[in-house]
């Protein structure tokens, strides 16, 4: 079992805050979150799924209409400069009941990362 920590983050000022997830870790793309790769979220009380789909779908739409049926949403992974980024924001993470300054704790294998609180 592989374990990251990470913090739900804020975006944002005064009423238009917004909690934010960054994953930057370097184990991200061992895990086949590669740059451009589709990623599907999935909340659940008090936890995320990062669920990766670049492969194998049989439709996007159906994909995309599923995944917001479950108050999820569909993200790709991102390149800065200098590392790779998935990130989150907004409703799909207060859909988890997750909140900025929330302590996490990430478990990941490839394909999969599951993200909830923490017992901090």
């Amino acid at each position: 079992m592989n374990i990251y920590t990470l913090s739900v983050l804020c975006a944002g000022r005064g009423n238009f805050l917004r909690p934010v997830i960054a994953l930057s870790p370097p184990w991200l793309s061992d895990m086949g979150f590669v740059p451009g790769a589709l990623v599907q979220v999935l909340p659940k009380a008090g936890e995320l799924f990062f669920i990766l789909c670049d492969e194998n779908i049989r439709k996007y739409s159906e994909l995309l209409r599923t995944t917001e049926e479950r108050k999820g949403t569909l993200i790709t992974v991102d390149c800065c400069i200098t590392e790779i980024l998935m990130e989150l924001k907004g409703d799909c993470i207060r859909n988890a009941g997750l909140n900025i300054g929330d302590h996490l704790v990430a478990i990941y294998e490839y394909g999969l990362i599951r993200v909830r609180r923490s017992g901090f």
